[in-house]
């Protein structure tokens, strides 16, 4: 196997990549459109007026055979993509969302892309692993938890709220993971509450694991959006004996509260 070290521009070319100089000339280009962008994003709408259908009938309805130069793609996006976009980093966008708002998201965005980087487990990048494993003690430290708060960072609030869904479960029925939940008469039924205020995440966790949408619970919430907990323990007492499908009854229903 040859050397990446000695590896010249046709090498890489060859699997249909960038020649290196070129790609630099693109790299400063696009790092040039970026700045300019976010300078001028407050004259952009923060929302299209567009209708339905009116971004697909600017783009080519066949697949291209060729490769388009870099200045027409750079061309299109500022055509056809910007205008029908929703602009989540613009200032009068209400804020939410924004971890590429900031240079310095946009950096570490940068940064992150050309080294690929896989952190399913230390084996596929100790440096991200081991980096993650610091900054969620920073995090600790800041806020003023105790040493034994450790934990990952997850990409979204619904993914974190699905996975810790899925660890009551596997609490509330061991062995879900193996045997799941389908036809066990040994596993109860579960009730998931969470306040008016929270997500649909919860819904959707529900529908995914298996839970089913109907046995998420919504508690109504005070003027200070605290969750009315005279509310949640009437609903918790209803739900105590569960009325089964076929009419009849059973104790032993299991709640989660988010």
């Amino acid at each position: 196997m040859q050397d990446r070290q000695q590896e010249s521009p046709d090498d890489l070319t060859k699997g249909g990549d960038t020649p290196p100089e070129e790609f630099r000339k693109q790299l400063h280009e696009l790092a040039d459109w970026v700045a300019d962008f976010r300078e001028n994003i407050e004259q952009l709408h923060v929302a299209p007026n567009e209708k339905p259908g009116a971004i697909r009938a600017r783009l080519p309805k066949h697949a291209p055979d060729e490769g388009e130069p870099f200045e027409e793609i750079l061309s299109d996006v500022d055509r056809i993509i910007v205008p029908g976009m929703v602009h989540w980093s613009h200032p009068m966008f209400l804020g939410y969302f924004g971890w590429t708002t900031t240079a310095p998201g946009i950096l570490g965005e940068i940064l992150s892309a050309p080294l690929n980087v896989n952190a399913m487990t230390w084996r596929t990048c100790p440096a991200a692993t081991e980096l993650e494993t610091v900054v969620i003690d920073w995090l600790r430290q800041w806020v003023g938890l105790p040493k034994e708060f450790d934990g990952v960072v997850y990409d979204t609030a619904s993914v974190g709220i699905l996975h810790a869904m899925a660890a009551a479960r596997e609490e509330g029925a061991p062995s879900v993971r193996k045997r799941g939940l389908a036809g066990r008469g040994d596993v109860p039924r579960f009730r998931i509450y969470t306040s008016d205020q929270a997500h649909n995440a919860a819904e959707k966790a529900a529908i995914a694991l298996g839970v089913g949408e109907e046995n998420v619970r919504r508690v109504p919430s005070d003027g200070e959006f605290r969750m009315d907990l005279s509310v949640l323990r009437e609903l918790v007492g209803r739900s105590t004996v569960g009325v089964q499908a076929d009419g009849g009854h059973r104790d032993g229903w299991n709640h989660f509260n988010l």
